[in-house]
């Protein structure tokens, strides 16, 4: 009976920008690896390549991460030796992976972080504002109903947010931050370790205006200080909230209406103000 010693899975950062911003150590285990599981081999093998890295690469993303992490899985039990990266930073962090991850600790197979570039503490070490506490957010959802239900909490943090925002959205989300936090202080980042790196801080009033002007390329980062910050949307309770509803069916609006109007205006989901207005009324 042969018996296989694990192989190990390394979570390695690569870099968010600049190739330069690689360690010593991730080109090590880079070359050393039966195989690198990337999320698009045509950004990875630019870094492989300028290292004269030669491992193999595998396509490893979010549309077939669940697919393929069981024949990973078997490779490892069978003792090789496998790379996890993502197309720029640390891996995890708003990317996937983290399914295979915890696959792996449960399989007992040792999972090992080489640390290096990253986004998020890039942003935050450049970042002028003052903080003890940070609440990492990634990328909000895309759905409206909930992107303004989670911009709602964020008085709730005392702590900086920080946000991943793709270019195409920038400008609908920052009106939509904007219209609960007309006062918020802010900081921003973009291009990070780029040629055409740029930050601003200040409040974010003036960055509507600024971000109006010019179109933006590449993923930025955005730091909403939320310490000491209350909403400016009025907060109801479910009881206060259900009474007006009834007001306003008893002035002969549908039930669907008024879950839509209430709904917009303290940022709900009409559809979960719905259900609940039929619940609180049964029997």
């Amino acid at each position: 009976m042969n018996v296989y010693k694990k192989g190990n899975l390394y979570v390695v950062a690569t870099p968010i920008g600049n190739l330069e911003d690689i360690t010593l150590r991730a080109l090590r285990i880079l070359k050393e690896v039966d195989y690198i599981l990337c999320e698009d081999k045509r950004i990875t093998v630019k870094l492989l390549n300028k290292y004269e890295v030669k491992s193999k690469l595998i396509s490893f993303h979010k549309f077939n991460e669940l697919k393929s992490q069981e024949n990973i899985l078997l490779d490892l039990k069978c003792g090789k030796n496998i790379a996890l990266v993502s197309d720029a930073g640390s891996p995890l962090i708003s990317d996937p992976g983290t399914e295979l991850v915890s696959l792996a600790y449960k399989n007992r197979i040792k999972v090992i972080p080489i640390p290096g570039a990253s986004a998020l503490i890039s942003a935050l070490s450049a970042c002028p504002i003052k903080f003890n506490n940070f609440y990492f957010v990634g990328f909000l959802p895309d759905k409206a109903s909930k992107r303004k239900e989670m911009i709602s909490s964020f008085s709730q943090i005392s702590a900086l947010a920080v946000i991943y925002i793709a270019p195409h959205d920038l400008k609908k989300y920052i009106k939509e931050i904007y219209a609960h936090y007309p006062e918020l202080e802010i900081f921003y980042s973009r291009e990070l370790t780029k040629i055409y790196e740029e930050s601003w801080h200040g409040q974010i009033k003036d960055f509507v205006g600024f971000v109006e002007e010019k179109e933006f390329k590449g993923e930025m980062v955005l730091v909403l200080n939320f310490q000491g910050v209350t909403s400016d949307k009025t907060e109801i309770s479910e009881d206060e909230l259900i009474e007006k509803m009834k007001e306003q069916i008893a002035k002969g609006q549908s039930l669907k209406e008024v879950s839509k109007l209430f709904a917009k205006e303290y940022n709900l989901s009409s559809k979960k103000l719905y259900n609940r207005y039929i619940k609180n009324n049964e029997g």
